[in-house]
């Protein structure tokens, strides 16, 4: 069960995107009809387009593919075609030639150039692609694109995921409002860079790509790029962001801060939702590093506490073990001073400048320990940078489902 679900309002329309969603039995033949596997978002205009992908170098063909279409066709994007149920990943030279497939089935029933169209696939690696199943439903997806189909696109981009997930936000900028929308999915290989998870936000606020590429690398950084459930990576995790505005008309933004403000905060929205809905989860934990020298070893260290087996399974019972906290920060790589650091849990101080504190009592740690929320605090006394990463406990039930993941 998700940690402590979120209420979500209804995804907001994107003007400039419709969006459509299919039934093809991705997984098994025995789906079809079942649930909602295939998704088909497209533009009515030739859009920016920017994306971040996993740094597996075992990569899927729709990772490899979408590099190859942000390089050549970034301010022409009109479409994202997108599966759940099969990774079409680790099956050799097949996998390019069915990721083809995909892509120019996708841009027909769009109606669009598959030169400008992005593709994604989640779900079993090492699986026969059932390319076949795909292209007979396509058109049921184009059938049904409408402006207002961000949900039940959010539902048919799940694999384990016990929910759908998706954000929207309106910002006043120029003097105009604006809307992003943004999808995803993850629930295990959760780990940066990035994580095991799709997330397709589209927006109509005009930012020209060469602005967007290095801004979504910032906002990944700073949302998807910190949060771990398992601490692995796979190799499809792909990020794509996508603008109508300046196709539907609008003056580049005189100042994309606000925007990027915006991105980033549906982002962390979006990859917090992954890790309360992290596959056996039933802790959700968020990991603040104050004090570091700079933003990364802030990061780095948030990591290595947020994926240490240890720290999980003690998360996973309620123990309010500091010394596998301490371990972890040790162990992150980063140069610190142990006789400067500090550790709190919520408003509990446990250890202070390399020294249990005096008042400190264990009971009252496990008290805060056994909350289905709470925040582990670390000063590492470094200098003035820092870095928030979200993280779970570590229990049986994630054993249990990847088990028998494909049975």
């Amino acid at each position: 069960m998700p940690v402590n679900q979120p209420e979500l309002s209804p995804p907001l329309p994107v003007p400039g995107f419709r969006v459509g969603t299919a039934s093809c039995g991705v997984k098994s033949a025995e789906l079809k009809g079942k649930r909602q596997d295939l998704t088909l978002i497209v533009s009515d205009v030739d859009c920016h387009a920017a994306g971040v992908f996993t740094r597996n170098r075992f990569r899927a063909a729709c990772v490899r593919q979408g590099e190859q279409t942000l390089a050549s066709h970034a301010e022409k994007v009109r479409a994202i075609v997108a599966n759940a149920g099969n990774a079409n990943a680790g099956l050799g030279e097949m996998e390019t030639i069915w990721g083809k497939q995909l892509i120019e089935s996708g841009a027909a029933a769009a109606g669009v150039d598959a030169a400008c169209v992005l593709s994604a696939s989640t779900g079993v690696i090492g699986t026969p692609f059932p390319i076949d199943r795909i292209q007979a439903n396509m058109f049921e997806a184009a059938d049904s694109l409408t402006a207002d189909n961000w949900q039940a696109a959010a539902n048919a981009i799940r694999t384990t995921d016990t929910f759908a997930k998706w954000s929207s936000a309106q910002i006043e900028i120029d003097g105009n409002s604006y809307t992003l929308t943004g999808i995803a999915k993850g629930s295990g290989m959760i780990h940066p860079n990035m994580a095991t998870m799709l997330g397709f936000v589209a927006t109509d606020a005009p930012i020209s790509a060469a602005a967007l590429q290095p801004m979504l690398k910032r906002v990944a950084n700073r949302s998807f790029n910190c949060i771990s459930v398992d601490g692995d990576t796979s190799t499809n995790d792909t990020l794509y962001v996508l603008s109508s505005g300046i196709g539907l008309g609008h003056a580049p933004l005189s100042d994309s801060a606000l925007f990027e403000q915006a991105l980033t905060e549906l982002c962390i929205e979006l990859a917090q939702q992954i890790v309360r809905d992290g596959e056996g989860v039933s802790k959700f934990v968020t990991i603040e590093v104050s004090g570091a020298a700079t933003e990364e070893d802030a990061r780095t260290v948030g990591r290595a506490v947020a994926v240490s087996p240890l720290v999980k399974t003690a998360f996973a019972g309620s123990d309010a073990n500091w010394g596998r906290i301490l371990s972890a920060v040790g162990n992150s790589g980063v140069a610190i001073d142990t006789n400067a650091i500090t550790l709190s849990a919520d408003d509990l101080l446990m250890f202070e400048k390399g020294n249990l504190h005096p008042d400190y009592k264990d009971e009252e740690g496990m008290a805060i320990f056994s909350n289905d929320e709470f925040t582990i605090s670390l000063d590492l006394g470094m200098g003035d940078a820092s870095a928030t990463v979200w993280t779970g406990d570590l229990t049986h039930e994630y054993i249990v489902i990847n088990a028998e993941y494909r049975t």
